[in-house]
């Protein structure tokens, strides 16, 4: 029989063999080694649904489509009406411009037409004048006799120039008259029938043909420059 041998004397090695095979022994008794728990897998999400579509927007009824189309005529009647108007006062507009365009014309036309007419007529008289004396070469004794009575009062021997066709009419007419009171005529032949000039030292009454005819037409508002510059 072998003896025992306490545990405490036994070797080192001893020990861990002994320790070994009592772990060998153990090992069938001991409780079986619980088997890993694996981890079920996730939960898919769930898949979305397709929402279901709109259903169709409903037709209009009769009642709506008759009202859109009053609107949409009286919409337009309306923009036709405002666009007419608008046009209507441009075309209102042209022809005030147009017939304000014509009266100016018109007016310059009168002014022109009659600024013509009366260099005309202007032009007619002193032709017919010219013609008269041309005709009746009397008329030029009045015109001496203004222009005498025109002079003041002198003492002296006046001159009256007058044409040579003149002077010869004024000495058969005037020429006992004016040789009483010492005037002398002088024949002039730079001065138009019709008309004279006397003269008393630095008095002096221009009864010239041009220069009466000058007066006339200054008297009713015409310049003697104004005929000149008509074509």
């Amino acid at each position: 029989m072998t003896g025992f041998i306490p545990k405490e004397k036994l070797t080192a090695y001893q020990r861990w063999e002994l320790a070994a095979f009592d772990e060998e022994e153990e090992s069938p008794n001991t409780q079986a080694a619980e088997p890993p728990i694996l981890e079920e897998p996730a939960p898919a999400p769930p898949e979305e649904e397709t929402p279901p579509a709109p259903p169709p927007p409903p037709l209009p009824t009769a009642e709506e489509i008759e009202r859109i189309h009053t609107e949409a005529h009286e919409t337009g009647y309306a923009a036709g009406y405002e666009e007419g108007l608008a046009l209507g006062r441009e075309e209102a507009a042209r022809i005030d411009r147009l017939l304000s365009s014509l009266h100016a014309a018109l007016g310059e036309i009168d002014r022109t037409v009659a600024e013509q007419l009366l260099a005309l007529a202007v032009e007619l008289a002193s032709q017919v004048l010219r013609q008269s004396l041309r005709l009746r070469p009397e008329l030029v004794l009045p015109t001496v006799r203004e222009a005498i009575a025109a002079l003041p009062p002198h003492h002296g021997h006046p001159a009256l120039f007058a044409h040579p066709d003149d002077a010869a009419l004024i000495r058969k007419h005037l020429g006992e008259q004016l040789s009483h009171n010492s005037w002398r005529i002088i024949e002039d032949g730079s001065l138009t029938p019709g008309g004279c000039r006397v003269e008393l030292g630095a008095s002096e009454v221009d009864a010239t043909l041009e220069t009466r005819w000058r007066r006339v037409i200054e008297a009713i508002g015409i310049s003697q420059d104004w005929l000149d510059s008509r074509p």
